[in-house]
């Protein structure tokens, strides 16, 4: 078995040397790629390792931001076929652990399941209309991304209707699959996003990676429905990397109060959103 976790960026920043992780420029232009389409944002890269690195059914592949990772701790590993109760959505931390991703352990938990997502965030409201909350965001090119699932691949529209009205997202498009998955994965998503881009030449910056985002969600719903062994584990997200457009610290203080994926949370967005 061969176990790659990819960590995405955008700019130069300093990533944990460790046994698993292998830093990714999202914008790379060597071999097969989409570095000019910036629309695309991370995944660039998931298109780049798609179309020039090999896998097969024995081997994991994986894809982290340099500012959030998927918590390998097999304590917090979820089974949403169990009926568990779900860990925490994420944790804020200082700074990546270069030992865990070293240990070779987290290959065992790999191999626990096909395919494992960020932890489900209860966000008490659908993602259709979060979606449509966002000023990065518009509702109709989601709604145009309905429809080509809905023409091209009608065997997901029942998970797509249940996810896109849920009240939760997997969030960050991370995640780790076993390869034969990942490149059907991509085969689906990067046929979606290309019909996407020609019925909308003037989509908004970085709408195919926002899209991509619920797609996956659409995809990792699809697949729970369909038997494969899916796993899910909370996110990690480190403050060593804040800047001007990003506040982990503070996002800290609020988790303190209101914690993330909560009820209370959810009660307090859904009130934002109705009076905004």
């Amino acid at each position: 078995m061969g176990l790659k976790l990819f960590v995405i960026s955008h700019k130069d920043v300093d990533i944990p040397v460790a046994t698993y992780l292998y830093p990714i420029r999202s914008n790379r232009t060597d071999g097969i790629q989409i570095a000019e389409k910036e629309s695309y944002s991370e995944l660039r890269a998931q298109y780049w390792v798609w179309k020039n690195e090999r896998f097969d059914s024995a081997d994991y592949v994986g894809f982290f931001h340099y500012r959030r990772y998927l918590d390998l701790d097999k304590e917090k590993l979820f089974d949403p076929s169990l009926g568990q109760k779900r860990p925490l959505p994420y944790r804020i931390k200082r700074k990546p652990d270069a030992r865990v991703y070293s240990h070779p352990e987290i290959e065992t938990l790999a191999t626990h399941f096909d395919v494992i997502a960020p932890v489900w965030e209860y966000t008490g409201v659908p993602v259709w209309k979060r979606y449509n909350a966002s000023k990065k965001q518009r509702a109709e090119d989601l709604k145009k991304i309905y429809q080509i699932v809905s023409d091209r691949y009608p065997s997901f529209v029942p998970a797509a209707n249940h996810y896109l009205s849920g009240s939760g997202e997997y969030y960050g498009n991370i995640y780790i699959m076993r390869g034969d998955y990942f490149r059907k994965y991509c085969s689906w998503l990067f046929d979606i996003l290309t019909e996407f881009d020609r019925r909308t030449p003037d989509a908004p910056p970085f709408t195919d990676g926002f899209l991509g985002e619920r797609l996956f969600g659409i995809y990792f719903t699809w697949l729970t429905w369909s038997g494969v062994r899916c796993g899910e584990l909370p996110r990690l997200h480190f403050s060593i990397y804040d800047d001007e457009a990003h506040h982990a610290g503070r996002e800290y203080l609020v988790n303190l109060l209101l914690r993330p994926g909560s009820k209370l949370r959810g009660q307090l967005r859904k009130t934002i959103y109705r009076l905004g």
